[in-house]
């Protein structure tokens, strides 16, 4: 029998402490690259669990800011685990201006507040509440704190790939939307980077099929745009464009930053071969064109499974008086990797706000122990009804 009093008793002892946590990790500059704000952030989340029994396993890089994997004991013993996952760095380069904390009332803001420290605070006090009830050594989680999630995970997807194929199932700790739902779906999404490739030359003597690489690339722009598809979920946004060296030099390079999101994996294929089509079609024959994916997560679908796992969050949520629905969301996370892996996963879990990636970014303060404690029944339920997943 789940304790659940014992539970909001022990978030509510540690609300204080909670808020104390956070203020100290959101007023550590920790942009994606910048390895070693990121690292602080490491070492600051590896001393909050300096006095449990747990596995703490930092994992050093190189160019980016170091990963930390954080296991219960019983994690070290069983075949099976629970992954969770939470990102320490942020958007915000190194010199933001945004880089304070505050409070008032009913808020608390700052750079990372929602996106994602308030989610880390919310794993990390689940994962003392454990230890306090003694369950830390029969629910076997894994909580692997990844530092390059904001820029495509590139020197940890593969670990948490890893991680998810000795999982039972998963939870990722993205802000909650501001009606509180979770998510159960989240589109795929691919980075691609177009490279023309032209002939320079004076302006002033250009010939009536000038090779110029921008003329090619607008034309390839506009056809570009014409594989959106809204009905069918697919969104391709051509949202940089370079090129040329000076109006009166017919641009020898052109190139273009282009993001594309689709719903159902059967549809890359589908995106990719109209891009192809495009690229191999020059409008100006001499013209040359190539692309190159620079980044990719694959979609999360809404499966039977992620449903199962959020009707367990749902239920324990009624217990507790708050009513929680699920979205499909068309931001990617990490979520989107560990469903690669076919593995169960629900996302959305941490606190409540809006507002991220701006200096606007704020979290609803009642949001964080609320979501903690919402979290730690979760992972307790989920285990026990795992046979049920």
């Amino acid at each position: 029998m789940v304790d659940y009093q014992a539970v909001m008793d022990f978030v509510s002892q540690q609300e204080d402490r909670m808020f104390s946590v956070l203020r100290d990790m959101v007023l550590i500059q920790s942009g994606s690259y910048n390895k070693e704000g990121v690292d602080r952030v490491v070492r600051l989340i590896s001393g909050f669990f300096s006095d449990t029994p747990f596995h703490i396993k930092e994992i050093p890089q190189d160019k980016f800011g170091n990963h930390l994997l954080v296991c219960t004991e019983a994690a070290r013993v069983s075949h099976k685990s629970i992954l969770v996952t939470g990102h320490t760095d942020t958007v915000f380069p190194e010199d933001t201006t945004f880089n304070w904390y505050r409070e008032d009332e009913e808020r608390a803001y700052g750079p990372g507040v929602i996106d994602m420290k308030g989610g880390l605070v919310v794993g990390m006090f689940a994962m003392k509440a454990l230890q306090h009830l003694g369950l830390s050594e029969e629910i076997p989680v894994r909580f692997l704190f990844n530092s390059d999630e904001e820029i495509g995970s590139p020197s940890s997807r593969q670990i948490i790939r890893e991680l998810a194929k000795e999982s039972e199932f998963g939870f990722v700790l993205e802000c909650g939307s501001l009606d509180g739902r979770i998510v159960t779906g989240r589109k795929g999404k691919i980075g691609i980077r177009l490279l023309v490739e032209g002939g320079a030359g004076h302006a002033a003597f250009a010939s009536e099929e000038k090779p110029s690489a921008i003329l090619e690339l607008a034309h390839k722009i506009i056809k570009i745009e014409a594989l959106n598809d809204v009905t069918a979920g697919i969104s391709v946004n051509v949202g940089t464009i370079n090129g040329g060296t000076g109006p009166n030099v017919v641009a020898k390079n052109a190139e273009a930053g282009i993001d594309v999101r689709y719903t159902e994996p059967s549809q890359r294929e589908i995106i990719l071969s109209g891009l192809e089509r495009i690229v191999g079609e020059s409008i100006i024959p001499v013209v040359k064109s190539k692309y190159r994916i620079v980044s990719e997560r694959p979609p999360m679908p809404q499966t039977e499974r992620n449903r199962r796992l959020f009707e367990v969050i749902r239920d324990t949520g009624k217990k507790i008086g708050l009513d929680v629905n699920d979205e499909f969301r068309n931001g990617v996370s990490d979520a989107n990797l560990i469903a690669a892996e076919g593995v169960p996963v629900v996302d959305g879990l941490g606190p409540i706000g809006d507002l991220d990636h701006s200096e606007r970014e704020y979290m609803i303060k009642k949001s964080l122990p609320e979501r903690t404690t919402l979290f730690t029944l979760s992972l307790i339920e989920s285990w026990k009804r795992k046979g049920e997943l």
